[in-house]
């Protein structure tokens, strides 16, 4: 009994020795090291995140928020909780003051608390829990149209139904001078002045006060008029005549309008086109050109060309006229030369019959000839008539037993002719 006394006398002095000496060690291996449990306060851990603030956009949130004691954080921890998980689970890390939440279901709200990791590797409390909804959120200048020609414009909003307030901007992504003002899915809108591309910004804000990441926009040009600058054509001073073909060319400075030409007491609308399909170097310039084959009509002198256009945007161009007129007129009508016969009892004379012309600005007729085929106006002018009823000549001063062709030509008083068919003749042979 004395020895089971002893044994458990010494058992407990060792146990106290141990202890002893397990502390002692313990506190001078861990000695400058706040991460041991045993010297841990509440200020080796860092502060939560603050001003913590959630935006909303398609599939996405957007987070922000600031710290005190920024300058002691490695990074910040972001956890999220949703409908689906009732748990916080980290989503992501960030050395930023902001974090986007991207690939989310829209209209599914998602909770949001974040917490700072320090230098000494402790992380701290969640901040406060911040929640949004992502949802589609849009803008529609006119339902979309590329151009329009009115400052006054109606606004397309899209938004889920817990948003309560707009705010509207025209060309100023900062909103300067801005207001919040109550949400309605159709608004009118006045655009700035000036034509041009002009840019309307909105944001939106929902119940709970929470905003849209950044601006949602749409662009549309205002074009508010149409000018022409210059027309003009190839006819120059030249009197055209039916199947002639006159050019014309329309400037402007907008492409993907109508443009036309009037020529006057001839032909309305003659349409040009932006397309470089008549000699246009450079389509949907703003340069309008076409080809016009003159018809077979009446006769115009010094007939105005007038030019007109309808931009895109539906702008009617003030009318401009050509600073060159055109002249066309129809030549006479061509005579049938009949027959070219020999004359009896004569070796050197040729008889030519034709049909009468009947025009009132009828000039005369003259008549050509050569000794082979292919008679024009170069070929030797054998006579020229004054007589519009003469529709016979003689031509006696020619070599025995040839053959000779002939034309005959009817000249108006504009200087205008036409030709007649070539027939030929052989004189007699020498008696």
């Amino acid at each position: 009994m004395e020895n089971r006394t002893v044994n458990l006398v010494m058992y407990k002095s060792l146990k106290y020795i141990f202890l002893v000496f397990l502390f002692t060690t313990l506190q001078t291996n861990c000695v400058d090291k706040p991460t041991d449990p045993t010297k841990l306060s509440l200020d080796d851990f860092p502060a939560p995140p603050i001003n913590v603030k959630a935006a909303m956009g398609d599939r996405v949130v957007a987070l922000t928020w600031t710290h005190p004691d920024v300058a002691n954080i490695t990074r910040f921890n972001i956890y999220r909780q949703d409908s689906t998980n009732q748990n916080f689970r980290i989503v992501g890390s960030t050395q930023n003051l902001s974090f986007s939440d991207n690939n989310l279901q829209n209209n599914l709200e998602y909770r949001y608390k974040i917490s700072a990791v320090a230098v000494n590797g402790l992380e701290g409390s969640g901040s406060a829990i911040v929640s949004a909804v992502p949802s589609i959120y849009s803008v529609l200048i006119n339902l979309g149209q590329t151009f329009t020609n009115s400052r006054a414009v109606s606004l397309s909003l899209t938004a889920p139904a817990s948003t309560i307030l707009v705010m509207i901007s025209n060309d100023d992504s900062l909103f300067t001078n801005s207001q919040w003002e109550a949400f309605a899915s159709q608004k009118n809108w006045i655009l700035l002045p000036d034509d041009g591309e002009r840019t309307v910004f909105v944001k939106f804000r929902d119940a709970q006060d929470r905003e849209t990441i950044g601006p949602h926009f749409d662009n549309i040009i205002l074009d508010t008029q149409a000018v022409i600058r210059e027309i003009f054509h190839n006819a120059g001073n030249r009197v055209l005549t039916p199947a002639d073909t006159i050019h014309f060319a329309m400037v402007t400075d907008e492409a993907g309008g109508r443009a036309s030409v009037d020529l006057n007491n001839v032909r309305l609308g003659i349409e040009l086109f932006d397309n470089g399909s008549n000699g246009d170097a450079l389509p949907n310039d703003g340069v309008y050109e076409g080809d016009f084959v003159i018809p077979t009509g009446p006769e115009v002198e010094s007939t105005l060309v007038v030019g007109n256009f309808t931009d895109r945007a539906g702008n009617v161009a003030a009318e401009l006229n050509a600073p060159s007129r055109v002249t066309i007129r129809r030549p006479p009508r061509a005579v049938e030369l009949i027959e070219v016969a020999p004359v009896i009892s004569s070796s050197n004379s040729l008889n030519l019959f034709w049909s009468r012309n009947s025009d009132t600005d009828f000039a005369n007729y003259r008549i050509y000839r050569s000794l082979i085929p292919g008679v024009d106006n170069t070929s030797p002018l054998v006579t020229i008539i004054q007589n519009q009823a003469t529709v016979s000549f003689t031509d006696s001063t020619l070599v025995p037993n040839t053959t000779y062709y002939y034309r005959v030509f009817v000249f108006d008083v504009t200087g205008l002719f036409t030709r007649s068919n070539e027939k030929s003749g052989t004189t007699n042979p020498r008696r």
